[in-house]
């Protein structure tokens, strides 16, 4: 690091352009008047810059606040111990949410020892951990993290490691916020879910997939939205993520088409495109290929089919049905309103598919042939109940139909906690041994306490979409012939040409209009420059499809279980990184919205508002 880069400011503009320049009231680098340089080390005062030497029109130009707030991670690197502090006071909200989120979790790891294990999904993840084959109802990406774990021969390392990525996942969310500009309070809000919600720290005590999920699609995500352009390795990293997270549940390769479909909508160049594209695509094919040498098919598991028949089976209509003598054998003997639920068909021996004789690729076949009728043949019921099932999510309070995975399931155990929710049966460890559960009880009852409370609700789910949507609303191509003529520019100034005109348009400096311009007339420019004008513009709209992004990813991790497995809490978590982070952005694109509206001369007194073409600058001026 040099010396440059710690004293350039949070709109990128370095010390020595901060040094020159002169105001009414004072002038030289000490000046003190309001436009003045001010004290640099402490971020206080304006930074100004001047027309080049000899210009008939050369005045100060204000360029905006230095505050220390933005460059935390640069100059933070040399600050002392009370500057340590007086960062810790600026980010007490977040510091407060921190801190709870990880006694509560200590207090997890204290309660209940070693672990929790579900005992179908748990099972069968440490057993993959030993075993060089892939699993044909899971992908490998989860038992690959226990196979390193499981050196350490013991199974409360997995709990652990899983609590500390969730608060890593809270760290990551808020720098990436603060890194967007968004206000520190909502940043540190957006976090509050992922960080104190009750069900996410439950999860993460399970011997299960959620966690390490959820931490490679947060990872995918600030590659992805970190800087306002991001680089060709930014988005082959991004790719590489997502594809992990496909190979940890499938449902990430539904994600990795999302995100790819962003960076074509933000156009960010075929390069960009195809580095994605290729470190997305590889690493899911050389999977599919692997698959393929045990099990005869390209895929990434082959459940598939047994869960979309467990997700049909309980609206099928067999007489509308054209269904071949085999498939007759999979239908329901039960009145549609009193069929149990998806899980039944999928796992219960009484289960018709079980009746079902062959190959495994036979019976596949005859499953999938099945789930396919009823959806072409009855594609109103079938489109009500996955609608259903995502407004569920939606709904105050938690709640569970006789059809859904129990809501108990997934929260913290007593001894009452009945065996069907399979979370009750002996622990497994790495040894295949069965270690002794260790419960503190007040510890315990204080956890089961805290959810009954502590938990992220579904109304509030749907406000967050919402203004997340009016975000994007804002964030769409706007007509502007009506509103910047031509003559808008002759009238109010333009980018001053050379060198020092496109560094100061670049920090978002107000270039004066020509002599002779009335700048109060009407129709005046708000003290913005029409470059700076077009920055704002640029961040609206990368704001727009971050929050798009964000939105289109939590609905696909509710609609696609919905519609190919069934409701279950679980698998509403990831959307805790996804919506509030959304609605934070959101809070800065209104900001951005209500500085554009600002009347004529309005902005004159106003602080500028940092924008992408300022963080870019930044970006450049560091080594």
């Amino acid at each position: 690091m040099t010396t440059g880069s710690v004293e350039t400011g949070p709109d990128g503009l370095g010390a020595d352009g901060a040094h020159t320049g002169s105001g009414p009231t004072g002038s030289g680098p000490t000046g003190s008047g309001r436009l003045g340089t001010g004290r640099l080390g402490t971020g206080r005062g304006r930074a100004t810059s001047t027309s080049p030497p000899g210009d008939p029109t050369e005045r100060p130009v204000p360029l905006g606040p230095l505050r220390p707030s933005r460059v935390a991670g640069v100059a933070g690197l040399a600050a002392g111990p009370a500057d340590l502090a007086a960062r810790a006071r600026r980010h007490w909200l977040f510091a407060i949410f921190l801190i709870v989120g990880a006694g509560l979790r200590a207090l997890t790891m204290y309660a209940y020892r070693p672990a929790f294990e579900f005992s179908g999904d748990s099972y069968a993840y440490l057993t993959l951990a030993r075993l060089h084959q892939p699993d044909p109802m899971r992908p490998a990406g989860y038992p690959l993290l226990l196979r390193v774990l499981a050196h350490t021969h013991r199974l409360a390392v997995v709990p652990a490691v899983q609590h500390a990525a969730g608060l890593g996942i809270g760290l990551a969310l808020y720098a990436l916020l603060l890194r967007r500009r968004v206000r520190r309070p909502a940043a540190a809000l957006a976090t509050a879910p992922v960080l104190l919600d009750a069900y996410q720290l439950d999860i993460e005590h399970f011997v299960m997939a959620e966690t390490l999920f959820v931490a490679l699609l947060v990872a995918a995500l600030v590659a992805l939205l970190w800087s306002p352009r991001p680089s060709v390795a930014a988005c082959a990293l991004a790719g590489g993520l997502l594809a992990a997270a496909g190979l940890v549940r499938t449902l990430g390769v539904v994600l990795g088409v999302l995100a790819l479909g962003y960076i074509i909508v933000r156009r960010l160049g075929w390069l960009r495109l195809a580095a994605f594209a290729i470190v997305l695509a590889a690493p899911l094919a050389g999977y599919a290929n692997w698959y393929h040498s045990y099990h005869g098919t390209y895929a990434l598991s082959g459940g598939d089919d047994a869960w979309l028949y467990g997700r049909v089976v309980p609206i099928a209509d067999c007489a509308r049905l054209r269904l071949s003598p085999e498939q007759l054998t999979l239908c329901s003997p039960y009145p549609p309103d009193d069929r149990p639920g998806p899980n039944y068909y999928v796992w219960a021996d009484t289960s018709p598919r079980f009746k079902l004789t062959g190959t495994e690729g036979h019976r596949n076949q005859v499953l999938g042939g099945f789930a396919h009728e009823v959806i072409r043949r009855q594609p109103v019921d079938y489109v009500r109940m996955v609608a259903a099932e995502v407004g569920h999510y939606f709904a105050p309070g938690r709640y569970t139909g006789y059809r859904d995975w129990p809501d108990g399931a997934w929260r913290f155990p007593d001894a009452s906690t009945p065996g069907y929710f399979h979370v009750s049966e002996p622990l497994l460890d790495f040894d295949e041994r069965h270690p002794p559960r260790v419960v503190h009880e007040r510890a315990g009852g204080f956890l089961r306490a805290y959810q009954h409370v502590a938990y992220t609700p579904g109304p509030l789910l749907a406000v967050l979409v919402v203004l997340a949507l009016t975000a994007t609303g804002l964030g769409l191509p706007r007509p502007r012939a009506h509103w910047r003529p031509r003559h808008w520019r002759r009238r109010h100034g333009r980018p001053r040409h050379g060198p020092a005109g496109r560094s100061a348009e670049a920090h978002g400096a107000i270039v004066p209009a020509p002599p002779g311009d009335d700048p109060s007339a009407e129709g005046a420019s708000d003290g913005v420059s029409p470059a700076r004008a077009d920055a704002g513009d640029g961040e609206r709209r990368r704001i727009g499809a971050d929050c798009a992004l964000l939105v289109a990813l939590g609905l696909a991790v509710l609609v696609v279980p919905a519609a190919t497995v069934c409701f279950d809490y679980r698998y509403m978590l990831p959307v805790l990184v996804l919506f509030p982070p959304a609605a934070a952005l959101a809070t800065r694109q209104f900001r951005l919205a209500r500085v554009g509206r600002r009347p004529p001369g309005a902005g004159r007194s106003a602080r500028p508002v940092a924008t992408d073409a300022d963080a870019q600058a930044t970006d450049t001026a560091q080594p």
